[in-house]
């Protein structure tokens, strides 16, 4: 929210640029006195005396009516309300940027009048009623308003004059005995040329002077009159106007250009170096400093000295500061022969030269922070913009910089600059073909302006479409260096150190869409530390994107243009680079399942590679940690490895990604990527990778209610398993085959399952898999109604599980409450089911298993139903229908969970 307070012309309060409504009458009397008198108590006696213009009524009344008075106007300014009490009185409580006449005394005292002086609106309080405002505190700001403006017009005497001559014309006849207006105007019709009419000027106020107050000129007429007789005036300085037009072709940015005109405004008189205006190549950098930069020139009446320092240019080297400098002197009127032989001397002068003017200096396509600082210029008045494909963070550092990060255009961006280039009848004409090439061109102004070169010379955007779609890179790389895209990338890398270009090159073989520090460390057999230090410096020079998260990006063209390079890597550098990627990843990945999978038995990787970063994840919440920023990340993965044809750990791969996608209900990626890996397993021979896949694939299909297919895979399963002679194995495929039944309503089958190998199952001496068959059993005797057996069952699985000692976040251990709950439920044993539920929930939550807890918390709602208990029943169901609207499969979920509630009320 933005407030403003106006009283340098009619009284106005505008909330984020929007007027406020001020009650006419006392209440404005009121707010202009404490806004006059703005952070200063002021008595309730003084405010009565004023708001009643010197007649107030009885002193009980007016104190109470006062009171009236201040409510009616805090009502009516709302959110804008400004007015504080105290026992002293009131004020108006307001920061010094939220109104004007605190912002024009602040920029008169830095000397910036010309800033100050567009502040006034007309005449002040000019819609505020009260004889003693306007006889006691409006004089004085008049007064300061024409002071301001006096030594505006001598500072600009110095470097204009005809066009000052109207409008002290217009002053003396506003103010007909204000001397210094009439010297003003003698001296700015002399300096123009009109030496009789500057005397007759001086006879005409001499005259009046005489007529109306009987004195003589004063000191300022007589000096200016004598330098009109002497024909003797300071010669105009050298004003350099070297401002670049502005682009023809500019849309948005209208955020950007917001925020550099606040930054004028909020920091006057001191140098603002914007060091970002700062993007990627072709982000449109230069054209923004322009069309701001001519906005605001008329601020800066000393001129504007431009400078191309060619940073990144393609065809020169990048300019020596000092050469700029002189060149920079030579516009400012310097005298050749005057300008010194030593650096050091030459910006010492260009310095001082600068000191005591207003100039704005425009810096553009800077290199670095040493290329940039020595044309830092002297003074308090001027302005130094600067862009960069560099964030320039030393200046930011030393100099205080302001940094503009300048993005690539939006989507409704990018479709303004077709429009604006090509016109918008090409663009109503192929929509279909528009949207496909603002996609292609990833909002980078530089590439659509080449798209609209082209579009220019007849080309059909439908085409123009087709082959950037097939090679975009190529579509958008014209003759000239300047402004083809590889060129202009190729320049900013080589703006940086050979380790932060390996990096980046080799960050063509990562499949992005973004990146971790220890991914780019394995990428380029760095540590995580060299390795920050070089995105660091690449992401100072705008070549790559860093997130708040620690992660980093690439823009899709910078990333089309990099995997090009990578892939001209030689084999030598490319394929270790690759597989210590692989291998990170791969490593990784695994360290974040065993976790969630709890004790697991599996053949062992093969070590990973010298440099690949492998990190400990220490539990359940590590592992969330990495797999939610890397999801995407690992499905490209995936897919290089089975591009390759690395099936020798692929299959291990899908199926260290199985709890994780299935947990957080991604239940179509995990079928995908299980499937995948199951070819794998199938590819490379690997009978347990084809068991532990078929299983996983099996519960993915179940959590999806494709029993089909879920089926087949459990039959799969059980058949490797057997071949294996894994009785754990045996033991839990029987379990889903179990679970498989009880989902198809064919109870009996279910427990028939797991009879047939209860001989086997109850002497395994894997504890963990015979607590979770004791508990399958036990819950297939609940559902055939056997709830005496089910329950001694489950009560010996729980006594194990206890004994295991597992974490508390096992899905099994989960599931063996949910029974417990069910059971307790059929015999009436109602807060003994909720207790159950509960111990699930906070089990699962504890995994972020959000599908099965969905299902429990209908589970508990129904207990506390029971219970009578309906409002933690709601409760429970508000949260599942949250859970069910997150998940693939949730719409039938989330109708049924919607019905309990419906029926709740």
């Amino acid at each position: 929210m933005t407030v403003e307070y106006r009283v340098l012309g009619p009284l106005e309060v505008l909330l984020d640029g929007e007027p406020v409504p001020v009650p006419a009458g006392r209440g404005r009397v009121l707010l202009a006195t404490l806004l006059l008198r703005a952070n200063e108590f002021v008595s309730v006696d003084e405010l009565v005396e004023r708001v009643w213009d010197g007649e107030p009524p009885a002193a009980d009344r007016a104190h109470k009516t006062l009171q009236t008075v201040v409510m009616r106007l805090r009502q009516s300014l709302g959110e804008a309300n400004c007015v504080r009490t105290s026992s002293r009185g009131y004020s108006a409580e307001v920061e010094p940027e939220q109104l004007d006449l605190t912002r024009f005394r602040a920029l008169t005292a830095l000397g910036e009048r010309r800033a100050a002086l567009e502040l006034w609106r007309g005449p002040v309080l000019g819609n505020v009623a009260s004889e003693s405002l306007h006889r006691e505190d409006v004089p004085q700001l008049v007064e300061e308003h024409v002071v301001a403006l006096e030594r505006r017009i001598d500072e600009d005497l110095a470097r204009v004059t005809d066009v000052l001559v109207p409008e002290l014309r217009s002053l003396v006849r506003q103010h007909p005995l204000r001397e210094t207006f009439w010297a003003q105007l003698m001296l700015a019709l002399h300096r123009a040329g009109q030496q009789a009419e500057a005397l007759t000027v001086y006879q005409e106020i001499r005259t009046r002077l005489a007529d109306e107050l009987g004195v003589d000129p004063g000191q300022r007429l007589r000096e200016a009159h004598e330098q009109v007789l002497r024909g003797e005036a300071p010669a105009s300085s050298v004003v350099p106007r070297q401002l670049p037009p502005a682009h023809p072709h500019f849309v948005g940015r209208e955020h950007e250009l917001a925020r550099l005109t606040e930054m004028l405004r909020i920091r006057p008189g001191e140098p603002v170096l914007i060091s970002a205006i700062n993007g990627i190549g072709g982000v449109g950098k230069t054209a923004l400093a322009l069309r701001w930069a001519h906005q605001v020139a008329d601020r800066f009446p000393d001129g504007q000295l431009y400078a191309n320092l060619r940073g990144f240019d393609t065809r020169a080297e990048p300019l020596d500061p000092v050469s700029v400098t002189r060149d920079f002197l030579l516009a400012l009127g310097v005298p050749t022969k005057e300008i010194p032989a030593s650096d050091d001397a030459v910006i010492a002068m260009y310095r001082s030269v600068l000191a005591q003017r207003r100039a704005l200096v425009v810096l553009d396509n800077a290199r670095d922070v040493d290329q940039v600082r020595p044309l830092l210029p002297g003074g308090a008045a001027n302005l130094v913009l600067i862009t960069s494909r560099n964030r320039l963070s030393g200046l930011v550092a030393r100099e205080g910089a302001q940094p503009v990060a300048l993005d690539v255009l939006d989507q409704q961006g990018a479709v303004d600059l077709l429009t604006e280039r090509i016109g918008a009848a090409r663009v109503a004409a192929e929509p279909d073909a528009v949207s496909r090439l603002v996609k292609r061109c990833a909002g980078l102004p530089l590439a659509l302006g080449i798209v609209a070169a082209r579009a220019a010379y007849g080309d059909s955007l439908t085409a123009l479409a087709d082959e950037l779609e097939q090679e975009r890179l190529d579509a958008l790389d014209i003759d000239d260096p300047m402004t083809g895209i590889r060129g202009v990338f190729s320049w900013s890398l080589r703006s940086v150190s050979e380790p932060a270009a390996r990096v980046f090159v080799l960050l063509g073989l990562h499949p992005g869409p973004d990146f971790s520090i220890a991914a780019a460390a394995s990428l380029a057999a760095l540590s995580p530390a060299e390795a920050r230090r070089a995105l660091n410096e690449l992401v100072a020079c705008s070549l790559v994107g860093a997130a708040n998260t620690g992660r980093f990006a690439l823009h899709d063209l910078l990333r089309d243009y990099v995997q090009e390079r990578a892939a001209e890597l030689p084999d030598e550098q490319r394929l270790p680079a690759r597989q210590r990627m692989f291998d990170h990843y791969v490593h990784m990945t695994w360290a974040a399942c065993v976790p969630l999978e709890g004790a697991i038995r599996w053949p062992e990787l093969p070590p990973p590679a010298e440099f690949a970063v492998v990190e400990p994840i220490a539990d359940v919440d590590a592992s969330y940690g990495w797999y939610e920023p890397e999801h995407q990340v690992l499905l490209g993965v995936f897919a290089q490895l089975e591009a390759v044809g690395a099936d020798d750990v692929l299959w291990t791969y899908a199926y260290s990604l199985h709890n994780y996608l299935l947990r957080s209900s991604r239940l179509g990626e995990a079928a995908d990527i299980e499937a995948r890996g199951l070819a794998a397993a199938q590819r490379e021979g690997s009978v347990f990778g084809q068991s532990r896949l078929n299983r996983a694939l099996a519960g993915a299909y179940m959590a999806a209610r494709d029993l089909v297919k879920a089926e087949f895979h459990m039959g799969e399963g059980l058949r490797c398993d057997e071949e294996l002679g894994d009785e754990n194995g045996v033991s839990n495929v029987s379990r889903g085959l179990a679970f498989l039944c009880e989902l198809q309503g064919k109870h009996d089958e279910g427990l028939a399952v797991l009879r047939r190998i209860h001989p086997m199952a109850v002497n395994l001496k894997t504890k963990f898999e015979k607590a979770s068959y004791l508990s399958a059993y036990g819950r297939a005797h609940h559902l055939v109604g056997d709830n005496e057996r089910a329950l001694e069952l489950c009560l010996d699985a729980q006594a194990l599980y206890v004994e295991l000692n597992r974490p508390a976040g096992d899905v099994s251990r989960s599931m063996n409450h949910e029974t417990l709950a069910d059971i307790y439920t059929a015999l009436g044993r109602h807060a003994d089911a909720i207790e159950n539920c509960q111990a699930s929930v906070r089990m699962l939550r504890a995994i972020r298993d959000i599908h099965n807890l969905a299902d429990v918390l209908v589970q508990l709602s129904k207990a506390q139903i029971a219970a009578g208990d309906p409002d933690a029943a709601r409760e429970s169901l508000d949260e599942a229908l949250s859970l069910c609207e997150r998940m693939e499969a949730g719409n039938a979920n989330s109708q049924r969970v919607r019905e309990l509630l419906a029926s709740l009320d």
